[in-house]
């Protein structure tokens, strides 16, 4: 099972990088071969820049649409962000000083991320749900929240041995594996992690860069439109 698994996360990591670089390739090839000829191919102005900022980081167009799932959304971002920097402890040799200070908002926002995950999925089937979901999304929220909900459970009551864990992802990026920690929790944990990253879509990725183009093509139509009606 655990040579399976390591198998599973090296194909499961190549295969990310690969759809993320064909899926930025298509966003160069789109923004290049902009199909819409009559907004200026000008460079993103310092108001773009900042609207785009404003967008994502706090999801400002969700908060005008939907202000109670926005808080939820904030919360699992902010959370999930936290729990991922806490686990580069687990990655890093030696592990940096400000990784160290995150450990504790980590672990508080570990145990705070089923709750959002939770108020989340609730607000989705509560509001009008062909606006605000798809089983896709639904799918990638309950298994962040079964990973969560596994974390929590081996922090709190069934503890791996953090040194076999360490031993492990250091042996996995130094593409020198060793055996599985002891325990279920953890392989449960660890294939759902590698789920979560095969089902994931890339763009998310490329989300702010998607969402700087989008802002400079509303400025622009915006700047097309003042000046046609200047001329009439």
């Amino acid at each position: 099972m655990g040579t399976i698994i390591i198998i599973a996360a090296y194909s499961v990591y190549a295969a990310f990088w690969i759809r993320f670089f064909l899926h930025t390739l298509a966003w160069w090839r789109g923004r290049t071969e902009d199909p819409v000829a009559v907004l200026p191919r000008r460079p993103p102005t310092f108001t773009t820049w900042m609207l785009t900022v404003r967008d994502v980081v706090l999801f400002w167009r969700l908060l005008k649409v939907n202000p109670a799932l926005w808080f939820g959304e904030y919360l699992f971002h902010g959370t999930f962000l936290l729990v991922v920097l806490r686990h580069l402890r687990y990655f890093l040799d030696p592990v940096p000083l400000w990784v160290w200070d995150l450990q504790l908002p980590g672990l508080i926002a570990g145990y705070l991320l089923p709750f959002s995950l939770a108020y989340i999925l609730a607000v989705r089937f509560l509001s009008e749900r062909e606006k605000y979901s798809s089983p896709a999304n639904i799918l990638l929220l309950a298994l962040i929240l079964a990973i969560s909900s596994i974390g929590v459970l081996m922090h709190a009551f069934f503890k791996p041995d953090l040194v076999d864990v360490k031993y492990f992802t250091i042996g996995l990026l130094s593409l020198a594996p060793v055996p599985l920690p002891a325990g279920v929790l953890f392989p449960m944990h660890l294939v759902m992690v590698l789920a979560l990253v095969a089902l994931v879509p890339t763009h998310v990725v490329t989300a702010p860069l998607v969402m700087l183009e989008a802002r400079r093509r509303e400025l622009g139509l915006t700047q097309v439109m003042h000046d046609s009606e200047n001329n009439q």
